[in-house]
């Protein structure tokens, strides 16, 4: 007689991982954010895994941070925040979605007021059947994405002709330059990061949302690099890098994470090379699709035709922290006007 799944609240997956990052191959969308060494080493200071148990089987769960907001407890994704992880979602094995969500569900609409505020969320995600009371369901950004055919001929011939021709302009410039493509994995991608955060601190300074974040990415590559998910992919002249992308590989998808480059006017067009040698590297390995994850940007749409859009759930148990949620929701539109009337005085 079988008995009834349970559930474990961990502040680490502990001996689960493995089993965890074998369900997250399992997913529609394996996403990096889900692996293992995501959630270790992006985690802040109170993780809160809630893992559904069979025995020693991982049915699923959810990776979830929690704190503190108006004085009430608060949980989003594990990692989110600047580090912005894409594609998150429940993670559930093969016919264990109703015990998932089930269990996952009773725990958190258990009495108690808190609140929730999920980012970068699948559109098809089972977190908004297992949230508590209305769940405030809105549109975040897209993530384009464009498949790989095996030759990266077919792919570039898939694109604009004005892409393609800057593109073919840039490459031979450059290559006259003496610039040339390299990828580092392992320990080399390791002693890239100080390279990276170079580049991207002269380029952005404190523009840069990323930087302030930079030790929790670093700890995150150095244990993605342990299993070969993480690549740097530099363009270089001599032994400068003028360019440089990172990018994390999981169940045959490339996730394009970070970036800086010189800005220097002889090196325009590097990280547009660079980014095409990045694409092309992929159609020859195998890999199947290529992931720009959030965001609009013009350049993206030159590169991938398709999008996936990212949901921000937000829900609150309990008429205390229903309360709370109406005044954060409050709270931050004024912040976002404030915002705009500063923007719009100094234009």
């Amino acid at each position: 007689m079988s008995r009834e799944p349970r559930l474990l609240v961990l502040s680490d997956l502990d001996r689960w991982a493995s089993q965890w990052d074998q369900l997250v191959d399992q997913s529609p969308l394996p996403s990096p954010f889900l692996r293992s060494w995501w959630l270790i080493g992006a985690s802040g200071p109170r993780p809160c895994f809630l893992l559904v148990v069979d025995d020693d089987r991982l049915l699923g769960g959810v990776a979830l941070e929690e704190g503190r907001l108006l004085g009430l407890p608060f949980f989003r994704m594990l990692g989110a925040g600047p580090l912005c992880p894409d594609h998150l979602d429940l993670v559930v094995g093969h016919g264990e979605e109703d015990a998932v969500v089930g269990v996952v569900g009773e725990w958190l609409r258990r009495p108690g007021a808190r609140l929730f505020d999920l980012e970068g969320i699948r559109t098809d995600s089972r977190l908004i059947t297992v949230l508590p009371g209305h769940v405030r369901c809105e549109m975040l950004t897209v993530a384009p994405w464009v498949a790989l055919p095996a030759d990266f001929e077919d792919y570039r011939a898939a694109r604009p002709a004005n892409f393609r021709r800057n593109l073919r302009k840039a490459s031979t410039r450059l290559t006259a330059e003496g610039a040339t493509c390299r990828m580092e994995r392992g320990a080399s991608a390791v002693r890239s990061l100080a390279a990276l955060r170079e580049i991207h601190s002269a380029q952005w300074g404190d523009r840069s949302r990323f930087l302030p974040s930079f030790e929790r990415f670093a700890a995150v590559c150095r244990l993605a690099a342990e299993v070969d998910e993480v690549a740097f992919h530099e363009l270089i002249v001599g032994e400068t890098i003028i360019a440089i992308f990172v990018t994390f590989e999981v169940a045959g998808r490339v996730s394009l994470y970070q970036s800086g480059r010189l800005t220097d006017d002889r090196w325009r067009d590097g990280a547009t090379v660079l980014l095409a040698a990045v694409i092309a590297d992929a159609c020859n390995r195998g890999l199947t699709e290529v992931d720009f994850l959030r965001g609009d940007e013009d350049y993206k749409s030159s590169y991938a035709a398709g999008q996936r859009q990212l949901l921000r759930l937000r829900a609150a148990n309990d008429r205390v922290g229903r309360i709370g949620l109406v005044v954060d929701t409050g709270v931050r539109k004024l912040r976002r006007l404030a915002g705009g009337l500063i923007s719009r005085s100094r234009h």
